[in-house]
């Protein structure tokens, strides 16, 4: 039992890396005749914000940062698409309330959400006591794509040889990225507590047929599809849950 417990302290505190040679280490002090089991079990994760204090939110449009020339054109709406993403993410956390989208377009009624407001806490904190919550959710985001010549090596059956030859074959691999800042805002302290950058890619392979029609085709799906993953670790970093971890039992 006690070398149960060891294993357990030891386990939570090492990375996968040292965790093999731990292992080795206790099962040669125990005897080579000891059997090991590893049983994964359900570990609670804390919120990494306040919960108690920070239980209610609005959700701003999110802003395309303007300054980066390699950003794509999308329609207006996306920053708009994103946040509501984020609103029904945070809705099914039994922790948090959010002011829903369309109160969220009437309280705003009148104002442009701007790259400006997310260095004006004064103004977010005066729109966080308009909307009676503790905290203001707001950020912006990248998008950009980078095309690059690819080439596949693989094996293929020559008839004329009668057997399998190295060959390749030439592609364009086209990688979107998109680079999502979430922030939040202390609405009485007008202080932001929460301020990070989450990174998503995702990346296709082409013909020069199927490539040059990519490059008209529209892209809002794909950043819909990254904001989704973008938002998701956001919504788990600040909402208590369980994860798998790994206990070994020597028996």
């Amino acid at each position: 039992m006690q070398i149960t417990k060891l294993l357990t302290t030891i386990f939570r505190f090492t990375s996968g890396a040292g965790k093999f040679g731990i292992l080795l280490a206790v099962l040669t002090l125990c005897g080579c005749g000891s059997a090991v089991t590893r049983v994964s079990i359900p570990v609670k994760v804390q919120s990494e914000i306040d919960i108690s204090r920070y239980s209610n939110f609005a959700v701003l449009p999110f802003v395309a940062e303007k300054q980066t020339e390699r950003n794509e054109k999308l329609p207006e709406e996306i920053g708009a698409e994103i946040a509501a993403i984020l609103r029904r993410g945070l809705a099914r956390q039994k922790h948090f309330e959010v002011v829903s989208t369309q109160e969220t377009a009437r309280l705003l009624t009148g104002e442009t959400v701007g790259e400006d407001w997310l260095s004006d806490t004064e103004h977010l904190s005066q729109l966080g006591e308009y909307f009676e919550v503790k905290g203001i959710i707001i950020g912006s985001f990248r998008f950009y794509s980078d095309s690059r010549p690819r080439r596949y090596y693989g094996e293929r059956y020559s008839v004329q040889r009668q057997r399998y030859v190295m060959d390749y074959q030439d592609y364009m691999q086209k990688t979107h990225l998109l680079s999502l800042r979430v922030m939040i805002i202390d609405i009485e302290t007008e202080q932001i507590i929460w301020d990070e950058t989450y990174r998503r890619s995702t990346a296709e392979a082409h013909t020069i047929g199927s490539f040059i029609f990519s490059q008209a085709g529209p892209q809002a799906n794909t950043i819909r599809e990254l904001g989704k993953r973008a938002v998701s670790e956001f919504t788990r970093q600040i909402s208590p849950h369980y994860e798998r971890e790994d206990r070994y039992l020597v028996n």
